[in-house]
């Protein structure tokens, strides 16, 4: 008598547990539903478990439940092992050092010449930045990591956004300097804006500033890659980007954008004798790889302000 009672209470619970009570259930407590499934016949909950799906009729009821309830089995432990397509793309970029000046340029900049402008720590509005005046100077110049404390890398992507505030009174430039040297100002690579007497930025291009070779300590600069003239200038106090990649340590692989326009390109040899601006023939000066440091250079009659000097890895 007893196991006939026994096998009736075990049929009454089969026919008594539908696929509706296991819903009921699983939404509140996913443990109870494993327990019922264990202990019930599975083809009467088959149509709801999500280990078995029934077909696509069944797929948009789930997904609600297949969520935050579903426990943490369901989902953060495999999330390392399956990265974005996005994090595979952006992986290999690093930040190797960024400033928006928020502290003053003093935190990481230096200056260079006493004969140089003043360099000012100003806002725009409620924002930070650094203010260069070469309007009663040659020159106004601040650098950093000449020593590589900051980064060792000279494969690099440097940029800066400036802000024309004072035309000269004849073409110059303003120029974000990399690989320049820690002995002087006057060794580097450089992406440079033109600026016209009027105060627009009418071009950005491709510069290296080396001894002139002549034995009196003088330097020259050298136009590598002269870029495209701008469609529309840009006029004075608009904030505009202007950035530089570098590659390479016996051939190197030079690159300058307008915001993220590439303007101009060029590849160094580091032997091959170079024109200079004044028209002379200069020796080459190498690839400078031995060099790791930034520079902010605003020359003759031009007040600039600058920010956001940012260098990733290319």
């Amino acid at each position: 008598m007893a196991v006939w009672a026994l096998g009736m209470l075990l049929a009454f619970a089969q026919h008594a547990c539908t696929s509706q009570t296991a819903i009921a259930i699983k939404s509140f407590d996913g443990a109870a539903q494993t327990d019922i499934v264990a202990a019930t016949d599975r083809a009467a909950v088959t149509e709801t478990s999500p280990d078995t799906p029934a077909g696509p009729e069944a797929g948009p009821e789930m997904r609600p439940e297949a969520g935050p309830e579903a426990g943490p089995e369901a989902g953060p432990e495999i999330g390392p092992d399956l990265p974005s397509s996005s994090d595979a793309l952006t992986s290999s970029v690093r930040t190797l050092f960024s400033d928006g000046f928020d502290s003053g340029f003093e935190v990481n900049w230096m200056t260079s010449e006493s004969s140089d402008g003043p360099v000012t720590d100003t806002m725009d509005g409620t924002n930070p930045i650094v203010t260069l005046d070469s309007t009663q100077a040659d020159y106004t110049r601040i650098r950093c990591n000449l020593t590589g404390n900051i980064f060792t890398n000279v494969n690099i992507t440097a940029s800066m956004k400036i802000r024309i505030e004072q035309a000269p009174s004849s073409t110059r430039t303003v120029r974000l300097d990399v690989r320049q040297a820690a002995a002087t100002a006057n060794i580097f690579y450089a992406v440079g804006a033109t600026i016209a007497n009027d105060g627009t930025i009418t071009k950005v291009s491709i510069f290296k500033k080396v001894d002139d070779g002549s034995g009196t300590g003088n330097y020259t600069i050298s136009d590598l890659a002269d870029g495209t003239l701008l469609a529309t200038p840009v006029a004075m106090n608009q904030w505009r980007t202007i950035k530089l990649t570098i590659s390479g340590t016996t051939n190197v692989r030079l690159t300058a954008y307008f915001e993220s326009t590439p303007m101009a390109s060029y590849t160094d040899d580091c032997v091959s004798p170079l024109i200079a601006t004044n028209g002379a023939t200069v020796p080459n000066g190498g690839c400078l790889a031995d060099q790791t440091g930034l520079g902010i250079q605003v020359e003759k009659g031009i007040q600039a302000s600058v920010d956001d000097v940012l260098v990733t890895t290319p």
